[in-house]
């Protein structure tokens, strides 16, 4: 009988799913499937390439997840900016009005101010000079000196008068 080396059965140039692997071991021969090949990381040249892959895989993913939490953090910080440029904003409003109401009241002032400067000047009629002894102005008072206050070094009496309701 003449035996059939390995080495003499002819080679094929890919592999395909249906197609057998022979596998000789100490005991017997044996087939495997195509299909049912696993190769495992110890059995590749590459398994530190692959090792190296997974473990800078691990720190990206933690990277993306500490990014995505960063996100939230900002996206909630950007929403209470807006609501406080909101806020601000109606408050600037708000403060606008008031500026134009108190200049209003301002000029409103400034009248009553000179008015009153006009009414004081109009008033002066009843302040006289102490050189002479008062007895009325205009026919509207009547009665003994009174009190002098002095302005600027000049004492005047400030006569007073009822005004009938």
């Amino acid at each position: 009988m003449s035996s059939i080396s390995i080495n003499q059965l002819p080679q094929v140039n890919e592999v395909n799913a249906g197609d057998l692997f022979l596998i000789q071991t100490p005991t017997a021969s044996n087939t495997l499937k195509f299909e049912d090949l696993i190769i495992g990381l110890e059995n590749t040249t590459f398994a530190n390439t692959i090792s190296t892959f997974n473990t800078e895989i691990e720190i990206l993913s933690a990277d993306v997840s500490s990014l995505s939490a960063n996100i939230a953090t900002n996206t909630a910080d950007i929403v209470i900016a807006n609501d406080n440029i909101s806020t601000n904003t109606a408050n600037i409003a708000t403060n606008t009005a008031n500026l134009l109401l108190s200049a209003a009241v301002i000029d409103v002032n400034a009248a009553n101010i000179a008015t009153n400067t006009a009414d004081i000047a109009t008033l002066q009629t009843g302040v006289i000079d102490t050189t002479t002894t008062p007895t009325s102005i205009n026919g509207a008072f009547t009665g003994a000196k009174g009190v002098p206050i002095t302005i600027a070094g000049v004492s005047y009496y400030i006569m007073l008068s009822a005004v009938p309701v």
